[in-house]
C-alpha cells in the first residue's frame, strides 16, 4: 500500500517534470533559430524610425552613442539619439532628431511599458509631437512642454530622454563627443 502512494505521487511529478523539460527545450531552439532574424527585424524597424525621425537625411553614420545624419554629399545635417527615462510604468525609450542648427527635427518613442489607459494612450496620441521644431533648451512639462491630465509622469519620462538627448547634443556639438 505504502508503494502503490508512492507511485501515485511520483508519476505525476515526473511527468510533469519530462513536460516542463521539454518545454523550456523547445523555447530555446525556438530563441537560438529565430533571434538572427529578430534582430535584423529590429534593425530595419529602426533604420525605418530614422527616416520618420530625420527625414532630410541621404544616409546614416553610426557612431558609439548617437547617430550621425548626412546630406547627399556627406555633409552633417544633424545628430539622431536614443535616449531612456523613467514614465509611470516603467522605462520609455525615445528617438530623438536635432538638426545642425540645434532645432529638433523630430521626436519618436520607441518603446515604453506605460499603462494602456493614460500613459500609453498619451504616447499614442502623439506626446512626443510637442517638441518637434523646438530649438534644444531644458524641456519642462508644464513650463515650455504641455502636459497631460493623468500622464503627468509620462510627459516628464519623455521630457527627461529628450533633455538627455539635448545635453549629448550639446557635448558633440562643443566638441566633448566624438
Amino acid at each position: 500500500m505504502k508503494n502503490s502512494k508512492f507511485k501515485d505521487v511520483l508519476y505525476p511529478v515526473l511527468s510533469l517534470f519530462f513536460i516542463c523539460l521539454f518545454s523550456v527545450l523547445l523555447l530555446a531552439v525556438t530563441n537560438e533559430l529565430t533571434k538572427d532574424k529578430i534582430a535584423r527585424n529590429n534593425k530595419g524597424a529602426e533604420d525605418r524610425l530614422r527616416e520618420v525621425v530625420f527625414p532630410d537625411a541621404s544616409s546614416y553614420n553610426e557612431k558609439e552613442s548617437y547617430v550621425e545624419c548626412l546630406d547627399k554629399d556627406g555633409g552633417i545635417l544633424g545628430y539622431i539619439f536614443v535616449t531612456a527615462a523613467n514614465g509611470y510604468g516603467g522605462e520609455i525609450k525615445v528617438m530623438t532628431g536635432i538638426d545642425s542648427k540645434g532645432v529638433i527635427t523630430n521626436v519618436k518613442v520607441i518603446s515604453h511599458t506605460e499603462t494602456p489607459s493614460i500613459g500609453g494612450k498619451a504616447i499614442d496620441e502623439g506626446l512626443a509631437d510637442e517638441y518637434k521644431g523646438k530649438t534644444v533648451t531644458a524641456f519642462e512639462v508644464g513650463k515650455n512642454i504641455d502636459g497631460l491630465t493623468g500622464a503627468t509622469r509620462t510627459a516628464k519620462g519623455i521630457a527627461n530622454a529628450v533633455n538627455k538627448a539635448a545635453e549629448s547634443y550639446s557635448a558633440i556639438t562643443e566638441g566633448g563627443v566624438k
